[in-house]
């Protein structure tokens, strides 16, 4: 019995490392997006210790318009923060895509790999009868005289 080897494997191979590839960049949008969202959060804390700050102490007006400035700001870095995130969220979603139409072509690639198997059995199968029955036919003319 020969050994069976699949034709397409370097292309199967090749499209495993690519899936790893694409996995590895959506782990590190991921990060991305989570150093996003804990900046965020550590922004919307300081506005909301800024904006208790102004109600717990009176304030000058110089004082007064400087924290809001400093708020506006904070405000400000916020929405930027979270247009980042919204970015990162579209770009995980692209490879997401990505990552799927890989996997449905490995998908195909094992299809098409254990239906060539099965016809290499197959074929095997038809080779070792064949060769069964020569041997019977070799043996039975042997026992006639």
């Amino acid at each position: 019995m020969s050994k069976y080897k699949f034709k397409f494997q370097s292309i199967a191979n090749v499209k495993e490392i690519l899936e790893k590839k694409i996995l590895r960049e959506i782990s590190i949008i991921n990060k991305e997006i989570n150093n996003w969202k804990n900046e965020r959060d550590i922004f919307i804390e300081e506005r909301k210790k800024v904006l208790k700050d102004i109600l717990k102490h009176k304030l000058k007006a110089s004082d007064y318009q400087s924290i809001k400035k400093y708020d506006e700001q904070l405000r400000k870095e916020i929405v930027h923060i979270e247009k980042e995130i919204e970015a990162c969220l579209k770009k995980k979603e692209l490879k997401q895509k990505e990552l799927l139409a890989k996997k449905k072509e490995i998908k195909a690639l094992d299809i098409l790999k254990e239906n060539n198997y099965s016809n290499f059995l197959t074929g095997e199968r038809k080779a070792e009868l064949k060769i069964l029955n020569e041997i019977a036919i070799v043996n039975y003319n042997k026992d006639r005289p």
